[in-house]
């Protein structure tokens, strides 16, 4: 397809705890060093060939590169939601 699709787009790769796009969309940007400078990365990106598809398969990358194909996720606990206001 050669661009990003939306996160729920493909319902048959959910994870057991409702997680959508862990692999094949855009790399995901970590917060874990891996030398100075450096940063993992883990999923895989539409511009990745299907054999990186796994979200274990570790990645680095330089900490000022830009693509367009690696992005970041948010994530909180469920104590840390805080309920929007009406």
């Amino acid at each position: 397809m050669e661009r990003t699709t939306s996160v729920s787009r493909y319902h048959s790769g959910v994870s057991p705890y409702g997680v959508y796009d862990m692999v094949g969309n855009v790399w995901e940007w970590l917060a874990t060093p891996t030398e100075p400078g450096r940063y993992e990365l883990r999923g895989s990106a539409f511009t990745s060939p299907l054999f990186r598809g796994v979200p274990a398969v570790p990645n680095d990358a330089d900490d000022t590169m830009h693509d367009d194909d690696t992005g970041f996720r948010c994530v909180a606990t469920p104590g840390q939601m805080v309920p929007r206001k009406k």
